[in-house]
């Protein structure tokens, strides 16, 4: 049965040394960890969605990490509507449970212009959430897809109004606006200035914009002076 190849597939190529490894990086998660290396489990992911489209979701257990990881691999392979696929986002989003499970399936899901809209409206429905990775989803996809000028100005809204002290959350509100001010430098300091950030995130994201080699150094001396 095909839900077995899979737990055999899994078994067979996973490491001792990188589950120690991905174990250590996913502290408190409830899912175990086989060591099984991500660009594997595309592969399998890739041919699952093939062969079975979204119902290989169905032959995957919540049994480790790498079978929850597979689910959001499928999802994002699987030929079908925006729309469609949006159930499937919605429980696997409220399986999630760690950083990885999200940023490996926000770095995997694409979908094509005309459904930016669509995904969009996702995310304002998103952003109600108080589930810690439900709103790093929404922070991870903005930054990877909607740093433009037409979302920009809600983005940012968003992102530096969130009240949090949730450590994945105040990471990814730093990586969002130390990217955001690659383009949009004026608008992130004019936050920093107005102290609307908790100092954790605050001095995070000078800290990884001053580390970016596409920020000028005239911009990241202007950003150090803001550290709280």
């Amino acid at each position: 049965m095909r839900d077995v190849y899979i737990k055999e597939y899994l078994e067979a190529n996973s490491q001792h040394e990188y589950r120690q490894f991905t174990g250590s990086l996913n502290p408190g998660s409830r899912y175990p960890v086989m060591g099984v290396r991500v660009p594997l489990l595309r592969e399998l992911a890739k041919k699952l969605a093939k062969e079975d489209g979204v119902n290989a979701v169905d032959m995957l257990s919540d049994d480790s990490q790498e079978e929850v990881l597979l689910q959001g691999f499928v999802i994002a392979y699987s030929k079908m509507p925006l729309a469609e696929k949006k159930p499937y986002i919605d429980n696997y989003l409220a399986k999630c449970d760690n950083w990885s499970l999200i940023d490996s399936f926000v770095s995997t899901f694409h979908f094509n212009r005309k459904d930016e809209a669509l995904m969009w409206r996702y995310l304002g429905e998103y952003r109600k959430s108080k589930q810690t990775f439900t709103v790093r989803f929404v922070l991870v996809m903005m930054l990877n897809r909607y740093l433009k000028d037409e979302y920009i100005n809600d983005i940012l809204e968003y992102c530096s109004n969130i009240d949090s002290d949730e450590y994945y959350i105040e990471m990814a509100q730093a990586w969002l606006l130390a990217t955001a001010a690659i383009n949009y430098f004026y608008d992130v300091e004019l936050i920093l200035k107005d102290g609307k950030l908790n100092m954790f995130t605050h001095n995070r994201t000078i800290q990884k914009a001053v580390e970016s080699f596409r920020i000028s150094a005239e911009n990241k001396e202007r950003l150090r002076a803001l550290r709280r």
